[in-house]
C-alpha cells in the first residue's frame, strides 16, 4: 500500500473544517478544538466577519482589512468568499504575494492543480529577488507548495528542483523531505527516497507518512522487526481513519505466534529470537512480557546501547517495574 502526496495523511488540505489561511506566513494550519467547542469558534468567527465587513465597508481599499477576512473566512470554512475577498486585494494590488499564496492553497485544497501551480510561480516570480530572498519562510513556503502541486500533475523532475530551493531556505523541513521522498520513490530512485525519508524522520522522528513509507521499505529489504518498529510509529501517529500502518502491522502478527517463538528462539539464536521479539512489542507495544524480552535479547547479542534503550523504554510505561530499574542500573554502571 503505497500513499501518494495527494493522500498524505498530514496533508495540508485534509480537513476542510479546521482550515485556516494564515496570511503572515502563507501556509494552511490546523485549528486545535481546546478550551472551545466548534459552534463557539463559529460564533466567534463569525462576530469578526461583521466588524471586518463593517470595517471594509468604511475603507474598501485597505489591503490589510481584506487579507484579514480572507483570514477569517477561510477559519470559518468559507472558501468561496475567501478567495473573493483575495481577488479583490488582487485588483487593488496586482501581484500582492499575501493574496496570490491564499489562492495558491485554496486551488490546492480544492485539487485545482495547473491554477495552483500559476498562483505559486506567480509568488515565487514576485517574492524571489528580493534582498532578503534566502531566509524569506514565504518563499520557502512559495517552493514547497509548487513542488507539492507538480508532484500531484506528475511532473517529478520539475518538483525536485522547486523542493531542492525550499530547502535552500529551511533545510530542517521534515515536510519538505518527505515530498522529496515522494518524488523520488514515484521516479523509482530508491536510494535517494530513502535518504531523504531519513532526514524527514530526523527532524520529525513521529511523521506518521514518512514512518510508514520508510517501514515499506524496510520490509522490502527484508528488515522486519524495523519495519515493524516505524508501522507502529505511524500506527500510533496517523490521523483518524487512516489504517494502513496498522494493516501492515496485522499481517505481521499474530501477536502470540511471535512472542512464542522469541522464546522459543531465545537460547539458541538470540538474534533471530530479538527479530520476533522486537515484531511482537511492535504489535502490542502494551504487552511488558515483550517490552523486557526486547531489552534482555538485545543485552544477549551485546547491543548494550539498545539495551538500556529497551529498558527505559520499559521504565517509562511501567516506571514501578523493579527488574527494569536494576536492569538498567547495571548496564549504566559499566558505562
Amino acid at each position: 500500500m503505497r500513499t501518494s502526496l495527494g493522500t498524505r495523511w498530514l496533508d495540508i488540505a485534509l480537513k476542510a473544517a479546521l482550515l485556516l489561511v494564515v496570511v503572515a506566513i502563507g501556509y494552511l494550519a490546523y485549528t486545535v478544538l481546546t478550551g472551545q467547542s466548534r459552534d463557539e469558534q463559529t460564533t466567534a468567527a463569525s462576530r469578526t466577519i461583521d466588524d471586518l465587513v463593517t470595517a471594509i465597508e468604511e475603507n474598501p481599499n485597505d489591503l490589510g482589512l481584506r487579507l484579514q477576512l480572507a483570514e477569517t473566512y477561510g477559519e470559518a470554512g468559507q472558501l468561496d468568499e475567501a478567495a473573493e475577498q483575495f481577488d479583490i486585494v488582487l485588483q487593488l494590488d496586482k501581484n500582492n504575494p499575501e493574496a496570490l499564496t491564499g489562492l495558491g492553497l485554496i486551488a490546492m485544497f480544492e485539487g485545482d492543480w495547473e491554477s495552483a501551480e500559476g498562483y505559486w510561480r506567480r509568488v515565487i516570480d514576485e517574492i524571489g529577488g528580493g534582498q532578503y530572498a534566502g531566509i524569506d519562510q514565504r518563499l520557502a513556503v512559495a517552493y514547497h507548495q509548487l513542488g507539492a502541486t507538480l508532484i500531484e500533475r506528475q511532473r517529478y523532475r520539475p518538483a525536485i528542483d522547486s523542493l531542492e530551493e525550499a530547502l535552500r531556505i529551511r533545510p530542517h523541513a521534515a515536510d519538505t523531505h518527505y515530498a522529496l521522498a515522494v518524488a523520488y520513490r514515484e521516479l523509482g530512485e530508491t536510494k535517494r527516497q530513502r535518504t531523504h525519508l531519513e532526514d524527514a524522520l530526523m527532524f520529525d522522528p513521529v511523521m506518521p507518512e514518512a514512518n510508514y513509507d520508510y517501514g515499506l521499505l524496510l520490509l522490502a529489504a527484508g528488515d522486519v522487526a524495523g519495519a515493524a518498529e516505524h508501522f507502529r510509529t505511524s500506527a500510533d501517529n496517523a490521523p483518524q481513519g487512516h489504517t494502513e500502518p496498522a494493516d501492515e502491522l496485522a499481517d505481521l502478527g499474530p501477536f502470540d505466534d511471535r512472542l512464542a517463538a522469541a522464546r522459543r528462539k531465545a537460547e539458541s539464536d538470540p538474534a533471530a529470537a530479538l527479530v520476533e521479539a522486537r515484531v511482537a512489542r511492535a504489535l502490542d507495544p502494551r504487552s511488558l512480557q515483550a517490552a523486557k524480552l526486547v531489552a534482555k535479547l538485545y543485552q544477549r547479542v551485546g547491543d548494550t546501547t539498545s539495551a538500556e534503550e529497551a529498558w527505559q523504554r520499559v521504565l517509562v510505561s511501567w516506571p514501578d517495574d523493579t527488574e527494569a530499574a536494576e536492569a538498567l542500573e547495571r548496564l549504566q554502571a559499566r558505562d
